[in-house]
């Protein structure tokens, strides 16, 4: 069975934005046992998008579109789906109830623009939208089957995992084999380092396999394995893991979906443990990575965006002959930062980061990139000092990695890299 899948949006032909839809959806297909065999990216223009349908028809048996499923007028994906198949439109009254209903709990007026999401193509049905107003689309065209999901990623997964899947699995199109992948999370080791540990394993495997991929400060390394059944290629998955974990150790900080700052929150609780950062060239980013995590109160009391000399003197009690004699990016105010900001909050951790995220402000001796860590515990202060690369966010970013590795490793007994 072929499928493919149709990305709507002008924005992503203008590079404006990535399309991780169409990758989360291949690997969804993937993980029932159908590989997508094309994949389509069209603007909003109903002339195109139509016909994009209409060659996805000829040479697939389901067809996933994803995105132009809005309110305004360049939202024009069911209207397209209507063309293509020769159809009119209806307007489904569960969608437009629910629509309203959305509307009338967030206590915000309601356009009537909003309701033509509840029109769907003659003889097609709505698919329910857990997270948001827009309802999906389901049709049935000379055998062949179109779905359309939004294109805000939470409700494109939401709609995908609960209702385009399990109406595939429902239908017998499933396939033979099952595909499962298993990601491992990487801090502390590069690329290539991580590959040499592995190597025997990514040259010798044929199932499952295993793929590294550098990127957003840590590697990833993906296990797949195909099987007759989901619980056979998890068992495969299971023994390889099980390896990979004990050659990297430590390195390993979590698997999937889970991210550092997920593990760093939940570590800190199940140690009945508390945190406060002291923040310099990450402006805050540490901070606001931690209470992304819902429970995240447990164990944060705050932090402090140290930016300026006189406020880490001020709030933090760096010495100011300490920042006279080293400069503010220097291992002594880093350790500074981090004792004080723990004395301030009453935590039993404090973390700090100071560094040049750049493009300015380097010099010989102090590049842009050069990042110092401090981690006050107890009687215990420890820094790192880390050497990144020219691009401000993408330091601050790698910046905040290490600091959560650095909470982690802490945590679990484990020497920083």
């Amino acid at each position: 069975m072929a499928v493919e899948t149709i990305s709507v949006g002008t924005e992503l032909l203008l590079g404006q934005i990535t399309d991780t839809n169409a990758t989360y959806m291949s690997r969804r297909l993937a993980e029932i046992g159908q590989n997508v065999h094309y994949r389509t990216t069209v603007g909003d223009n109903q002339e195109r998008i139509v016909a994009c349908i209409r060659r996805a028809l000829e040479r697939a048996d389901v067809v996933v579109l994803c995105g132009g499923l809005g309110p305004t007028s360049d939202d024009l994906t069911r209207e397209a789906m209507a063309e293509a198949c020769g159809r009119g439109m209806w307007r489904d009254p569960a969608s437009e109830d629910a629509i309203r209903a959305i509307f009338e709990a967030r206590r915000i007026p309601m356009a009537e623009m909003n309701l033509k999401q509840a029109d769907v193509p003659d003889g097609a049905e709505a698919i329910p939208n857990s997270c948001g107003t827009a309802p999906g689309v389901s049709m049935e065209y000379e055998g062949k089957l179109l779905f359309a999901v939004p294109g805000v990623p939470s409700e494109m997964r939401a709609m995908m995992d609960q209702s385009v899947i399990p109406a595939l699995v429902e239908r017998g199109l499933a396939g033979v084999e099952t595909i499962v992948s298993r990601v491992l999370r990487v801090m502390g080791l590069g690329e290539s380092t991580c590959a040499r540990l592995v190597q025997d394993l990514l040259l010798e495997q044929q199932n499952p396999t295993v793929a590294p991929l550098a990127g957003n400060g840590e590697v990833t390394l993906r296990i797949t394995a195909k099987a007759a059944s989901e619980a056979e290629a998890r068992r495969m998955i299971a023994g390889l893991e099980s390896e990979i974990r004990a050659r990297l150790g430590s390195h390993v900080y979590g698997a999937d979906e889970e991210n550092l700052e997920q593990v760093v929150v939940r570590t800190l609780i199940d140690h009945g443990l508390t945190l406060a950062t002291a923040e310099s060239c990450t402006g805050g980013l540490i901070g606001c990575r931690i209470t992304d995590v819902s429970g995240s109160s447990e164990c944060y009391l705050g932090g402090v965006v140290s930016y300026s000399n006189e406020t880490k003197m001020e709030l933090l009690g760096v010495d100011r002959l300490i920042l006279e004699q080293y400069g503010a990016v220097s291992r002594e105010v880093a350790e500074a930062m981090a004792v004080g900001v723990r004395r301030r909050l009453g935590a039993d951790i404090g973390v700090s980061a100071t560094g040049i995220a750049g493009p300015g402000g380097g010099s010989e001796g102090k590049p842009v990139g050069l990042v110092y860590i401090g981690l006050a515990r107890d009687d215990d202060v420890s820094v790192t000092e880390h050497r990144f690369g020219q691009d401000r966010l993408g330091n601050k970013h790698r910046t905040s990695q290490a600091a959560l590795d650095l909470i982690r490793r802490t945590l679990i007994g484990s020497s920083p890299p």
